[in-house]
């Protein structure tokens, strides 16, 4: 059985499989491996893809936005995130955050720099309210103290969220996005 995939070659020395939220397939590929050999990693793999792929298959896709709506969320979730932080932040003993910005990400709900730039995206707003936003905020707070997701982090962020994975899990945001 073939299935239809979007190669992608680039300099790197393994292959990988990823499954879009649209259900496609996704090759990812060292710049000369041969085709015959990509195609042998599918058919081994054809479990997984079909695994997968009828799981998002289920998933309704998000709604896309046009750039003034995109600005307008951009505009209500900074109202909210920056008192949320300093609230969430306020009875830790946390490293200075040096910069928070609001991002077009679709691909992740926040991200922590090695210099404590703090991003998070847009797509928060459906969320706003709820202790999924919190749980992110949360995340990457932790980072400001550890930079890795090592045990110390994990550790670090059920001290300050027991609930922290029942959370992030409620729906199906997690596989989604993150």
């Amino acid at each position: 059985m073939k299935i239809p995939y979007t190669l992608i070659r680039s300099k790197r020395k393994s292959l990988s499989l990823q499954i879009s939220t649209s259900g496609e397939l996704i090759v990812r590929s060292p710049m000369r491996l041969p085709e015959i050999s990509i195609e042998n990693f599918i058919e081994q793999k054809i479990e997984w893809i079909q695994k997968y792929q009828e799981k998002y298959k289920n998933i309704p896709q998000r709604k896309i936005f046009t750039p003034n709506e995109i600005k307008v969320q951009k505009e209500i979730l900074w109202s909210y995130i920056i008192p949320r932080i300093q609230e969430l932040s306020i009875w830790k003993n946390l490293p200075k955050i040096t910069s928070i910005k609001i991002t077009t990400s679709e691909k992740r709900w926040g991200s922590c720099s090695s210099k404590n730039w703090l991003c998070f995206s847009y797509r928060l707003t459906e969320y706003i309210g709820s202790a999924f936003v919190d749980a992110i905020i949360i995340h990457e707070l932790a980072h400001l103290i550890e930079k890795n997701h090592q045990k110390p982090f994990w550790n670090l962020v059920y001290s300050w969220m027991p609930n922290y994975e029942k959370e992030i899990k409620l729906s199906q945001r997690w596989e989604n996005i993150y």
